[in-house]
């Protein structure tokens, strides 16, 4: 009878040690923590770009690329398609998460630990930090949480600049496709006209009034001329390659079809606005601004080096011998080092510094590309007003007066062929000129003024600060 009572006794402190122990652990596994206002910020913005650029996580559907499909068409499906800027925003979305880890308290540990005997038995349970990692001290935790909200817009902007360099690598590509097109059909009509010319110099051999010189320099012009025509449509797979990287198509998916639309638009980089905007809304330099919150975060954050942290526990235990003890326990670190404390504040000092002098430069850099941006619109647009309107009219009266002039023996054989030159040559020249001014442009719009490309649905705003 009295063997009962000691298991009896024995069974009933054990079972209260582990009654506590699964009470410690109930309330405490549903703790969250709060929210700052740049996560809770910060969470927003990505779950309304999420809705608009992975609903569900999955792409969105991608636009059906057709043979009317215009530019519009292409940038929407690389803007939802492009692994890199798919990437970069899963990136961005994991530096959100990191906010919520860096503002959160180290986890707490639960412990056993039994006495067993032949006279006692007894369960302790002790709830106390983690050994290896102390809880910060006051003030420590709002810091991580803005360093890394600072990262977080860091990623942020890391993923505008790639949508943005995905919609000019788009631009580029079609702008460059245009051109060869129109270098194609016009070197292919003046190829057509050589052929004319060399028969025109055929019929005057027979008839005496030319040599047989004509006839070969005329052979001749076609051939250097054909090789040039197998180069040009050569180059198309080059393009072809840009354009599906650009896409976010693998190698051997095959391009869709789309439509060639070149539709100039007038543009004025002269205004002091222009540059204002550049300076808000680039996003390099939001990049960089996201830098400097960071540096001086962390910087604060070594400043509170001086400040300690701690440790804490509480062990409760029950046996046959004491029913219930309670053992309190607290610690805390004893920030000693003067020179180490030192050196991590200067550190922050000085990355702080640095981050600030780097987007300073930045801005300077921005000024430099603005300039010359637009000193290249401006120049690509009097080269196309020169070729296109100036130049090509008046080209095209030599040739018609060079090949008059040859039939009724005015002008000589190397007259037609220098004009014949010249006409194809204006017309490169303003494709090209038209195709670069297109291109200075895109630039200007999408990497230097941070716009987003005109004709596509809205993946990312300006987050509300």
């Amino acid at each position: 009878m009295v063997h009962e009572t000691r298991a009896s006794r024995r069974l009933k402190h054990l079972l209260t040690g582990c009654m506590l122990s699964v009470g410690a652990v109930l309330l405490f596994s549903g703790c969250t923590g709060t929210p700052t206002r740049h996560e809770q910020a910060a969470r927003q913005d990505i779950q309304e770009v999420k809705s608009r650029y992975r609903p569900r996580e999955a792409k969105p559907p991608l636009p059906t690329l057709t043979e009317t499909s215009g530019l519009a068409d292409l940038l929407q499906y690389a803007l939802l398609n492009n692994p890199r800027a798919e990437a970069a925003f899963h990136d961005w979305a994991a530096a959100v998460e990191e906010i919520t880890t860096a503002r959160s308290l180290p986890d707490p540990m639960l412990t056993f630990s039994a006495e067993i005997s032949r006279d006692a038995a007894g369960l302790t349970a002790s709830l106390m930090s983690d050994p290896m990692a102390s809880w910060p001290g006051p003030g420590k935790l709002p810091l991580r949480a803005e360093a890394a909200y600072g990262e977080a817009l860091k990623r942020r902007a890391v993923f505008e600049n790639e949508l943005l360099a995905t919609a000019l690598e788009v631009k580029r590509a079609y702008y460059q496709t245009w051109v060869l097109e129109e270098q194609v059909r016009w070197t292919r009509e003046v190829l057509a006209l050589l052929g004319e010319t060399e028969a025109l110099a055929r019929r005057r051999l027979a008839v005496g009034k030319a040599t047989e010189q004509d006839v070969l320099r005329a052979q001749m012009e076609r051939d250097e001329l054909a090789t040039r025509l197998a180069n040009l449509e050569d180059s198309r797979g080059t393009l072809a390659a840009r354009m599906r990287s650009a896409l976010g198509l693998g190698p051997q998916e095959k391009l869709p079809p789309f439509a060639l639309r070149l539709e100039p638009k007038p543009a004025d980089f002269s205004e002091q606005s222009l540059m204002e905007t550049a300076l808000a809304r680039n996003p390099r330099l939001k990049e960089m601004r996201s830098e400097v919150l960071q540096a001086v975060a962390l910087f604060q954050l070594a400043r509170k080096t001086t400040v300690p942290d701690y440790s804490w526990g509480v062990g409760v235990g029950a046996s046959t011998m004491s029913p219930v003890t309670v053992m309190p326990s607290f610690g805390i670190t004893l920030p000693i080092w003067r020179d180490k404390i030192a050196a991590e504040i200067a550190r922050g000092r000085a990355g702080a510094d640095a981050a600030k002098a780097r987007l300073s430069a930045e801005e300077l850099d921005l000024a430099v590309r603005f300039a010359e941006t637009a000193y290249l619109w401006r120049e690509a647009d009097r080269a196309d007003t020169l070729h296109g309107h100036l130049l090509l009219p008046k080209a095209r009266a030599m040739l018609d007066a060079a090949q008059a002039g040859y039939v009724g023996g005015a002008s000589s054989f190397s007259d037609l062929l220098e004009a014949e030159r010249a006409y194809l040559q204006h017309h490169l020249e303003q494709a090209e000129a038209a195709g670069r001014r297109e291109m200075a442009l895109a630039e200007m719009s999408l990497v230097i003024l941070g716009r987003w490309p005109g004709g596509v649905k809205v993946v990312l705003t300006e987050p509300q600060r």
